[in-house]
């Protein structure tokens, strides 16, 4: 959830940035379209490059596909297809990752996808 939040602050300022002086406050109220595709094209491309986004980096999540081989943008797009119909289902697509044996939403299972935690590094302060 944490993860998801922050995403949602990053979309939401790079739509902004796309109307302009006021397109922070604009982005939320001039309609779902244009969030949409923003979020998708996010979400996918860094699911494709990263295998994470802003929010996974810093809660240190990681998505990687069931059957080992990197996640492709046609699987991220997928995957982000796939989140939308679990949000238009009133988030039903979500929350079933609290009764999946193997904490899968939705999204992960229609894209073949997992999300994992990364161990956490050792800070260089204890080096």
């Amino acid at each position: 959830m944490g993860a998801a939040f922050l995403d949602i602050v990053v979309v939401g300022f790079i739509t902004g940035i796309a109307h302009g002086p006021l397109g922070f406050v604009l982005a939320f109220v001039t309609g779902p379209p244009v969030f949409l595709i923003v979020a998708l094209a996010y979400f996918a491309g860094m699911w494709a490059w990263k295998g994470t986004t802003i929010g996974g980096i810093v809660l240190k999540l990681h998505v990687v596909r069931c059957d080992g081989q990197p996640v492709t943008f046609m699987a991220a797009l997928v995957r982000g297809l796939a989140a939308a119909l679990s949000v238009i289902v009133l988030f039903l697509g979500f929350l079933w990752i609290a009764w999946d044996p193997d904490k899968q939403g939705w999204h992960d299972k229609i894209a073949g996808t997992i999300v994992v935690r990364l161990p956490r590094s050792l800070p260089l302060v204890c080096i």
